[in-house]
C-alpha cells in the first residue's frame, strides 16, 4: 500500500520533525511504501532531499492558526495526496515507540482521547459554532493527534472540516479545541470505522493501562507557541 503521513510543523514545532521522522521510519507501517508530507516554514527541512519525504511550504501564523488551518492545507494539496491509498495525520510533537502496523488500515480512523476515555470530553458547546455538539451527542471524545484512513475518505473529511472552520472564522468564532473540536463534530455525524485506543496518543509521562505506541511528548506549550494564544 502507498501511505502518506501528514505532519504540520512551523515555528518552534520544527524541532520535533527530525526525531518524529526517525521514529516513524522505524515503527510506522514499514511493510508498506510510506511517504512523509511535512508542511513547514523551515528552509533546512524544505531543502532536504529524501526519497520518502515531500516538504511543502506553510507560512507560520500565531497560535492556534497553524493547527486550525491543517485541513485547509490538506485540501490545497488534494491532487498530490490523493495518489496515496491511505493518509494519516500525526502531530509534530509525537514519537512512535513501537510497531504501528496494518491494524490501522481502515476507512476512517480516530484515536480515543487518553484524558477522556469512557466520556464525552470537552466538546464545543456554543450553538453558534459549526463544531457544536449537543448534550445528547458525542459519547466518545477523540484526540486530534493521530487520525486518518483511506485517502478519499480522509480528504472528504478534510473538505467538510475546512469548510466548517471557514464558516466559524467568518463569524469570529474559534471552537474550544480548534480543529479537534471540528473533528469530533465530524465523527458524531460520521462514526469512525476504527476507534484506536489511547495507545496511539499516549501522554509521555502518564501511566495508563495501554501499550505505548505513539507518545504525545511533554512540552512547554507557552514557550513553543511564543505566547501567541492565551
Amino acid at each position: 500500500m502507498k501511505i502518506g503521513l501528514l505532519i504540520i510543523a512551523t515555528g518552534k514545532y520544527n524541532k520535533f520533525v527530525a526525531p518524529l521522522l526517525k521514529s516513524a521510519n522505524k515503527h510506522f507501517l514499514n511493510n508498506h511504501q510510506v511517504t512523509f508530507y511535512v508542511f513547514t516554514d523551515d528552509q533546512n527541512i524544505l531543502n532536504q532531499k529524501k526519497d520518502n519525504m515531500i516538504s511543502l511550504y506553510k507560512e507560520h501564523r500565531p497560535w492556534p492558526f497553524p493547527t486550525l488551518s491543517r485541513y485547509s492545507e490538506f485540501c490545497k494539496y488534494r491532487e498530490i495526496l490523493s495518489k496515496e491509498d491511505y493518509l494519516f495525520y500525526c502531530d509534530a510533537d509525537m514519537l512512535f515507540v513501537s510497531g504501528v502496523s496494518d491494524e490501522v488500515l481502515e476507512d476512517s480512523v480516530a484515536t480515543i482521547h487518553p484524558g477522556y476515555r469512557g466520556g464525552r470530553g470537552t466538546p464545543e458547546t456554543r450553538k453558534e459554532s459549526t463544531a457544536y455538539i449537543s448534550p445528547n451527542e458525542g459519547v466518545i471524545y477523540y484526540a486530534g493527534g493521530f487520525n486518518g484512513g483511506a485517502a478519499e475518505v480522509f480528504l472528504a473529511m478534510s473538505e467538510i472540516i475546512s469548510k466548517n472552520i471557514s464558516i466559524d472564522m467568518e463569524n469570529n468564532i474559534i471552537a474550544i479545541w480548534h480543529d479537534e473540536s471540528h473533528m469530533n463534530r465530524y465523527f458524531v455525524n460520521n462514526t469512525p470505522t476504527l476507534a484506536l485506543s489511547p495507545s496511539y496518543c499516549y501522554p509521555e509521562r502518564a501511566s495508563l493501562p495501554f501499550e505505548k505506541k505513539i507518545l504525545a511528548l511533554d512540552k512547554n506549550h507557552k514557550e513553543i507557541r511564543n505566547g501567541d494564544f492565551k
